[in-house]
């Protein structure tokens, strides 16, 4: 018996390990938010964020902008560490008293500032359909068209 049980955790594992690899990776420039989602978010943006970051996500001589070099600075991530960071750190003085859901309209607003399209879907605020979305500080190029085969002399 116990000699079965290591196989079937392993097969488990594989299949975890699959689907985790077949989720398709989107980049924020894919339309990962709604407008919206992002008019809520700056409402909620005003109410929580601009008494340290400006009212223009400019931020101050105290505090980072949201805007400008806030996108290489994000680069590389995906966006659940944004919104962990967010939901964690923020705002100041009361730390993690914005729920997740509130945070990802936040930063559906925050993208838009940034010039980032909207899309169909809403941002979603769980750690794992955040994970699936990378932070690209400038649009992602299209992959190139496969190469035609060389033509053939006659």
């Amino acid at each position: 018996m116990q000699g079965h049980i290591l196989p079937a955790i392993m097969a488990v594992m594989m299949l975890g390990l699959g689907s985790a690899q077949a989720q398709a990776s989107h980049s924020i420039w894919d339309g990962v938010y709604t407008e919206a989602q992002a008019q809520h978010g700056e409402a909620l943006y005003r109410q929580n964020c601009a008494y340290c970051h400006g009212q223009t996500l400019a931020g101050t001589f105290e505090t980072a902008p949201l805007m400008g070099r806030f996108m290489p600075y994000w680069s590389g991530t995906t966006l659940d560490v944004l919104m962990d960071y967010v939901n964690m750190a923020m705002p100041l003085g009361r730390m993690g008293a914005v729920s997740r859901a509130d945070d990802a309209d936040i930063i559906a607003y925050i993208l838009k500032v940034n010039g980032l399209p909207a899309g169909s879907g809403a941002l979603a605020a769980d750690a794992a359909a955040l994970q699936a979305i990378t932070f690209d500080a400038a649009r992602p190029k299209p992959a190139p068209p496969p190469e035609k085969p060389p033509r053939q002399r006659r």
